[in-house]
């Protein structure tokens, strides 16, 4: 469905948001890459801890920075909505997974238009998101509960400990701005070879 872009012209108006000339939308791989990197880590990372460390057990790996506190969370990402239904639970899970994956598909089905280094960075966050999600996600499917282990020390507390795959979603938040100042700057030369007709065809193959 997103392999191709279709071409769409309108006389003398700039090309639209699809006339890339069937040009093959590029970035899976490496976003693709990226997921399944970040997704083995985390799923290898939980059963070692599963196997090693004893439920409820709480062992400083760091001293007074990082430790190891294995619990069994069966609500969302750090604990939240523990007090809701187990249904309601997962059907906020299923909504957030479906919506993930439209932002996902719009991002590189527009990041192909993008100069080579943003498309890079672009998929890359794209595989960081899709990798915590099928970290949790791909446990969930199987007994629903996740693995949690990983409780950093901030101030005078542990923080509620989380995973790899929770690591990336976090990390994924601040790496989401540039791939929006990279798309409104795409659009910003797209409308200026809409306004300059002349330099149409230079602004747009810079793209």
């Amino acid at each position: 469905m997103m392999g191709f872009r279709r071409v769409s012209r309108r006389g003398d108006a700039a090309p639209g948001r699809r006339a890339s000339d069937h040009e093959p939308v590029r970035g899976w791989r490496t976003a693709l890459g990226v997921a399944a990197a970040i997704a083995l880590l985390d799923w290898g990372t939980k059963a070692a801890v599963a196997w090693s460390v004893p439920l409820g057990a709480f062992r400083e790996v760091v001293p007074g920075r990082v430790a190891f506190w294995h619990v069994r969370n069966e609500a969302m990402i750090l604990g939240l909505y523990d007090n809701l239904a187990l249904g309601t639970r997962k059907s906020i899970a299923l909504v957030a997974a479906l919506l993930a994956a439209l932002v996902i598909l719009q991002i590189i089905g527009r990041g192909h238009r993008l100069p080579g280094a943003q498309r890079t960075y672009a998929s890359v966050f794209v595989g960081t998101v899709l990798g915590g999600m099928l970290g949790n996600l791909g446990e969930r499917v199987v007994h629903w509960g996740v693995t949690d282990y990983l409780s950093f020390h901030w101030a005078p507390y542990w923080l509620p400990p989380g995973n790899v795959a929770d690591v990336a979603l976090f990390l994924a938040i601040p790496m989401a701005v540039p791939v929006i100042v990279f798309e409104l700057k795409g659009r910003a030369r797209r409308g200026a070879a809409s306004a300059h007709p002349v330099h149409r065809e230079a602004v747009l193959s810079r793209q």
